[in-house]
């Protein structure tokens, strides 16, 4: 039944392109329409203008808003005001190194450390839970509590 269904269809599609063959050979192919030259540039003209810009273009566009302008640049007299401010001792070069201060209560006894990284100068709080011991088994050891990055005083 597929078989017989099948070739009935091949063999149609054969003999529909076969009648359609005869018409496309009788007409020639002849040479494109002949337009004038204002035509021509005039079409021309509405093809570039009607041009999208790519994402190439538009980042590109958007990178030049942040190029550095040569006027801001520091020069030579710039250079040479900050070496000798340095070297006068109006500016003072900030440490490396990393400060670790310590927070008292009244019985002296420390309650939280605060630690300045040399690299960022922005400081972060440690609070020491050594009265109140982890109860969690394998942390009998741990006092420190969780660094706090983000202080909000009121």
């Amino acid at each position: 039944m597929k078989k017989t269904v099948f070739v009935t269809v091949a063999a149609g599609l054969f003999l529909s392109s076969a009648a359609f063959v005869p018409a496309m050979a009788a007409d020639p192919i002849s040479a494109p329409p002949q337009i004038s030259e204002a035509d021509a540039q005039r079409a021309q003209g509405n093809v570039n203008s009607g041009r999208r810009s790519s994402s190439y273009e538009k980042l590109s566009e958007k990178a030049r808003q942040y190029e550095v302008n040569p006027d801001l640049a520091p020069t030579d007299a710039d250079y040479a005001k900050a070496r000798k401010d340095r070297e006068e001792g109006r500016i003072t070069k900030r440490s490396q190194r990393t400060e670790i201060e310590t927070i008292r209560d009244q019985n002296n006894r420390i309650t939280e450390y605060v630690v300045t990284p040399g690299s960022t100068k922005i400081p972060y709080s440690i609070e020491n839970r050594s009265d109140r011991p982890n109860t969690n088994p394998g942390h009998s050891k741990d006092t420190l509590g969780t660094p706090k990055f983000i202080n909000f005083g009121f």
